[in-house]
């Protein structure tokens, strides 16, 4: 006796009767009863209708249905002659701004020869960021053209950065509440508007400290931030200062600034450093190839005088 092995395939399952020599005779019976007929994808639908969409910003996809009721109905208003002698089009219209389209008022339109049996077509878009739809039909030898199908209108994206860049995002009421209670307002007894404030000074702060300025400067800072008048003070003056080291360098060459390497982009830097009272900064500025044998050497000094 061999053994029954199941083997199910998408539309049919077999028994396949396997002996212990197994061989090419294997035997194999089809269960008319367990037969699941699965439903194929419709060739078309009867109806006459195409649908234009955006594949990237510069390629458009066009897809349709022509039935044969919708060429008969041409053919008989026009003679055999014209369609013989006719070519089969896509008119892609540039439709761009326009609101109600009539078929005639599009920006501009282009031609290209298409086989109406080929059911979809990739469509180069002559510039990205437009607005779009297309027309199949025939074009005759005396330029008629004859439309058979209109697709929807698209739009291809512009394929860039966006110009855009004052959008505001809305952030709902509670969630600001939750957020404003994460970050410790109700802890050091601030409203929205001054957390924010302080909030944006810690950025900024932050990017002092990492530029080399101490970090006792930034919760000094940050102290100086959150000091308020008394109410019984008639006027009164905080103020500190920082300065911008900026330059270039040659290709290739490894910059240090007080002897820590900084970041060259496109042969350029820039880093701000604190600026005590009262007391002189030194930053020696170095280039050097990669070898180490040539070098180049920039020292600057700042002092800075605060008088009352």
């Amino acid at each position: 006796m061999g053994e029954k092995i199941l083997l199910q395939t998408k539309r049919v399952r077999y028994y396949i009767t396997m002996t212990q020599n197994l061989s090419s005779s294997a035997l194999v019976k089809p269960l008319a009863k367990d037969v699941h007929a699965e439903a194929d994808i419709p060739s078309g639908y009867g109806k006459t209708e195409s649908f234009l969409l955006p594949k990237d910003p510069a390629w458009l996809f066009l897809f349709w249905e022509i039935t044969p009721n919708t060429l008969d109905c041409i053919k008989s208003q026009y003679s055999e002659d014209v369609l013989k002698n006719a070519r089969t089009v896509i008119r892609l219209h540039d439709v761009t701004n326009v609101q109600f389209f009539d078929g005639n008022n599009s920006v501009t339109h282009y031609d290209m020869p298409v086989i109406f049996e080929a059911r979809s077509w990739y469509i180069n878009a002559p510039q990205a960021g437009r607005t779009y739809l297309a027309d199949l039909g025939y074009l005759t030898a005396d330029g008629k053209f004859i439309l058979v199908s209109r697709s929807n209108s698209t739009l291809l994206p512009p394929g860039k950065v966006s110009d855009i860049v004052d959008d505001k995002w809305m952030i709902v009421e509670g969630d600001f509440q939750k957020l404003l209670k994460l970050a410790g307002a109700d802890y050091i007894g601030l409203g929205a508007s001054e957390l924010m404030h302080v909030l944006g000074q810690r950025w900024k702060l932050t990017e002092l400290t990492s530029s080399g300025a101490p970090s006792s400067w930034s919760s000094f800072a940050l102290h100086l931030d959150k000091v308020q008048p008394e109410e019984n003070e008639d006027i009164w003056l905080q103020a500190d200062c920082e300065i911008i080291i900026y330059g270039s360098a040659s290709k290739n060459a490894i910059v240090s600034i007080n002897g820590k390497e900084i970041e060259l982009k496109e042969g350029k830097f820039s880093i701000r450093q604190h600026l005590p009272a009262g007391s002189v900064v030194d930053l020696p500025i170095k280039a050097r190839n990669a070898k180490g044998d040539k070098t180049r050497q920039i020292n600057i000094k700042a002092l800075r005088e605060q008088g009352n």
